[in-house]
């Protein structure tokens, strides 16, 4: 049986598409993976194996002789696991690459206007086994934590009213998951 090289998958892109669905906005959130080719010339393709956390196997997709994949229908808030293995045309697959790890992040949705009480509605979805700090910040390089979650017990939103966003001009904010 010939042993492949490791080799190191390179980079993690993520993107995001919004697509505006009646009032509420919803995202499909995806991550673009790449990684150098393999040295060896017997390389016919590659697997890329994507590990949801919680879950007990990886989910293996063919990415065939590209350097490259894109991986849809990630879930807001979760954790996954990324390795890449180099396959043969005869079936023989090399050791896994280096791990990469990717948390989804999450969105928050936040009203077009202040409501009739001065605050300015934020909304997130939480999920299970994690528990959130909101950040606010009115130039971007200070943050303060104005909130934070319990641990979650399952997948919902939550809703939070800053009570300061009426009395600012500006007022940027941030979610933590931990």
């Amino acid at each position: 049986m010939k042993k492949f090289s490791r080799f190191t998958l390179r980079w993690i892109f993520i993107t995001t598409f919004l697509a505006a669905l009646g009032p509420a906005l919803r995202a499909e959130l995806a991550v673009t993976l790449a990684w150098d080719p393999s040295p060896d010339a017997s390389v016919a393709g590659y697997y890329v194996y994507a590990r949801e956390e919680n879950s007990v196997a990886p989910v293996r997709i063919n990415a065939g002789a590209a350097t490259q994949t894109r991986i849809a229908s990630l879930k807001e808030g979760l954790r996954y696991a990324f390795t890449v293995t180099a396959y043969t045309a005869s079936g023989v697959e090399s050791v896994p690459s280096n791990e990469a790890v990717f948390v989804v992040p999450v969105p928050l949705r936040l009203p077009t206007s202040v409501s009739p009480t001065g605050f300015r509605r934020i909304q997130f979805p939480i999920a299970p086994g994690r528990w959130y700090e909101l950040q606010a910040s009115t130039d971007l390089r200070s943050w303060q934590t104005i909130w934070q979650t319990g641990v979650a017990n399952s997948y919902s939103w939550v809703e939070f009213q800053d009570p300061l966003s009426g009395m600012l001009k500006c007022r940027f904010y941030r979610l933590q998951v931990h």
